[in-house]
């Protein structure tokens, strides 16, 4: 698909791991022991990329899940944010190399926070040249991404994109202590979440988007477009406090082992109903302003941000993420080049990387349905293809429920 329609069908031949030809007919002569799939009638998508993925081993989860639950559901790049510094990149290299089976990793080293208590996780900024100080190592370490999070403060912000000048890393942030204006004003490449669009945290995230005045969000809107920031919502992570009991309905929780299943529903079922309330209504506002924004050309790249609340599910998730988007108002092809095109811009892939020409990487999905009239269509996925190689989804998917554990 291209501009919004569908292409003409055509025969993919991969060789090496790259798209050698795309042709009407398939090639006269192929051979011996071509692995041939018949998708007449099917869409070929090019592979999803989750924005802002978390794929690091943690308690009752092992790093493998994430990647083969990524996999299963078409999603064939991960920018990974907050992981151990040496481990994130030597990850991302075995993933490029063929070393590991994970989708494509781009990652980003220890989180980068005020007040966090430091662990291989998380770094404790406690002012700005300590800042710079983790900054430069984690350059040295050649990670591809820093990730501020939500407690660090606007000169913190200021002093970490200043570090990564001329260095080809760039810079993620959170609102919190710093609000989207603030990130803005920083220089960062990305925001994650909408969370306190123009004032630091003071109360929640509901009760700044309910208090913030539309000119005002007007003037924010006009800044990032003009800035090319790149806003990463996670609405469907959102919706756990706005719609929660949408969420406890999800079927994808089943992914989840037991006991993370059931705290998260505990959870939710302990949310004041007028919480909820204030919760519901500021998705709304962020809903109609992430449609103003894409509607003035503004940039969006789906992720899910499984660490930040857990939910929604990994890999199935970006799916919700995407609904998400089109539940708020964009139409299907802007929510697709959310977790392709835009999302490939941002984390620096090749521009190549989501188009179907001879000698681009063989990363794409084979789909049933009409995803631009239907976005979940879109998880109605046959055959992956990651780096050339042909999977079953069902087939990742059960060795994920395997590596999940109970």
């Amino acid at each position: 698909m291209a501009r919004g329609r569908y292409l003409a069908p055509a025969s993919v031949y991969i060789e090496n791991g790259r798209i050698k030809s795309v042709t009407p007919e398939p090639p006269p002569a192929l051979p011996g022991g071509t692995v041939r799939v018949q998708a007449a009638g099917a869409v070929l998508v090019p592979g999803l990329i989750d924005a802002h993925a978390w794929a690091a081993p943690a308690p009752g989860l092992e790093a493998d899940y994430f990647y083969l639950m990524g996999l299963a559901h078409g999603v064939t790049g991960y920018r990974v944010l907050n992981v151990r510094t040496s481990w994130g990149v030597s990850q991302r290299e075995r993933s490029i190399s063929g070393d590991i089976l994970a989708p494509r990793l781009w990652t980003s080293g220890r989180g980068i926070n005020q007040g966090a208590s430091p662990d291989r996780w998380l770094f404790d900024a406690t002012d700005p040249s300590v800042a710079i100080g983790e900054v430069r190592r984690q350059i040295d370490a050649q990670v591809n991404w820093v990730a501020g999070y939500d407690a660090l403060t606007p000169d913190i912000y200021k002093a970490i994109v200043g570090a990564t000048k001329g260095s080809g890393v760039r810079v993620s942030g959170q609102p919190g202590a710093s609000s989207m204006n603030d990130l803005a004003a920083a220089g960062v490449a990305s925001i994650e979440t909408l969370a306190y669009p123009l004032k630091p945290r003071n109360g929640t995230a509901a009760d700044a988007w309910l208090a913030a005045a539309a000119r005002d969000l007007a003037a924010l809107q006009t800044r990032l477009v003009r800035g090319r920031m790149t806003l990463v919502p996670m609405m469907a992570a959102a919706m756990a406090t706005a719609f929660p009991e949408e969420v406890t309905q999800d079927p994808a929780l089943a992914l989840l082992p037991e006991a993370r299943r059931a705290e998260l529903k505990a959870a939710l079922g302990k949310l004041p109903a007028a919480a909820v309330a204030k919760a519901k209504r500021a998705w709304i506002s962020q809903a109609a302003f992430l449609k103003r924004f894409v509607n003035a050309r503004g940039r969006v790249a789906a992720g899910t941000g499984f660490e930040l609340g857990g939910y929604p599910v990994p890999g199935v998730g970006l799916h919700r993420e995407l609904a998400a988007l089109v539940r708020a108002g964009l139409p299907p092809i802007e929510a697709i080049r959310a977790a392709t095109s835009t999302a490939a811009d941002l984390v620096g892939a090749k521009p190549a990387v989501v188009r179907f020409t001879p000698g681009t990487d063989a990363n794409f999905i084979v789909v049933s349905g009409d995803p631009l009239k239907t976005i979940e269509d879109l998880a109605s996925i046959t055959h992956v293809i990651r780096a050339g190689e042909v999977f079953d989804p069902k087939v990742l998917l059960a060795k994920a429920k395997q590596a999940r554990g109970k």
